[in-house]
């Protein structure tokens, strides 16, 4: 074997290997100083995290703790389930106040709406009825609409161009 094995020691100190790639390894390591103690340190520190890991101990109280939070987080829940109903009545009375706000609402428009019919027909009426306005009217007209087909007219040729 060419190299060294640091990549595959984990797999062979925690027995991952088959029979053929474990063999090869001892082979190595018999020859391999440099991996033989990099072995050592990851077997000490396997052991030292193992040996860590059992020394610890949590409190002895913490399963009782835990399922208790457990319990207080579930109850809620199910206490939580007549709320769905608090939202659909919201809902409901937002429905109403909508249609009967809405009646409101359209007959201020349905007014507003007479109320500038008859602005208009006001204004077209002392318009026609005073001739200076009607004729500038007409020449206001004239303008706006020969400046337009001017615009129209070169916005056309740019785009051809």
């Amino acid at each position: 074997m060419t190299g060294h094995l640091e990549e595959q020691l984990s797999a062979y100190m925690d027995e991952e290997l088959s029979d053929d790639e474990r063999r090869q390894i001892e082979a190595h390591l018999e020859i391999c100083e440099s991996c033989q103690v990099l072995l050592e340190e990851l077997l000490t520190l396997q052991s030292n995290i193992t040996r860590t890991y059992e020394e610890i101990q949590g409190p002895a109280d913490f399963e009782i703790r835990v399922m208790q939070v457990i319990a207080d987080r579930q109850e809620p829940a199910a206490a939580g389930k007549g709320w769905i109903f608090v939202p659909l009545l919201s809902f409901m009375a937002l429905g109403l106040l909508w249609f009967a706000a809405g009646a409101i609402l359209m007959k201020l428009i349905n007014g507003f709406l007479k109320l500038v019919v008859a602005l208009v027909y006001m204004a077209s009426h002392f318009v026609s009825g005073v001739p200076v306005l009607s004729g500038a009217v007409v020449v206001l007209s004239l303008i706006i609409l020969s400046t337009s087909v001017y615009s129209l007219r070169r916005l056309l040729q740019a785009s051809t161009s």
